[in-house]
């Protein structure tokens, strides 16, 4: 398993990049978490692996050993595996919430795993829209 990481201008791809889990951290800036549910329905009912979830940021940094790795022991967990639940979880609501398309401000990962660093402040002028 390798991290994808692709550029994009406007809706189009211009590069993609693959970095292993155990070797690189990502910090994640103005992010948003990602899902397409009919896909994702798809997936958990067939339990046959496909994309249909991901992290969309603004920025991406690397850290290796120039950025030493961050801890992540108090953090709290994201969660997503469509084969064995179509949403995105948070560790600590016990699947009582799905988390798809809110944002954050820094997300991390470690290894595998995916952890807030940063929740994203929220005005008394922010209006929150579901589109279904």
């Amino acid at each position: 398993m390798h991290w994808q990481v692709k550029v994009k201008q406007g809706g189009k791809t211009v590069d993609v990049y693959y970095y292993d889990p155990k070797k690189y951290q990502l910090e994640m800036r103005g992010c948003k978490l990602w899902n397409r549910p009919n896909k994702a329905k798809q997936v958990f009912e067939a339990g046959v692996h496909d994309v249909s979830g991901w992290v969309r940021c603004e920025e991406v940094m690397l850290r290796k050993s120039f950025y030493p790795r961050l801890p992540v022991d108090n953090l709290e967990k994201l969660f997503y595996n469509p084969l064995r639940d179509p949403y995105w979880r948070r560790e600590s609501d016990d699947n009582e919430f799905i988390w798809d398309f809110t944002e954050y401000s820094t997300l991390l990962t470690d290894g595998k795993q995916v952890y807030i660093l940063e929740e994203r402040e929220v005005s008394d002028d922010y209006a929150a829209i579901d589109c279904a």
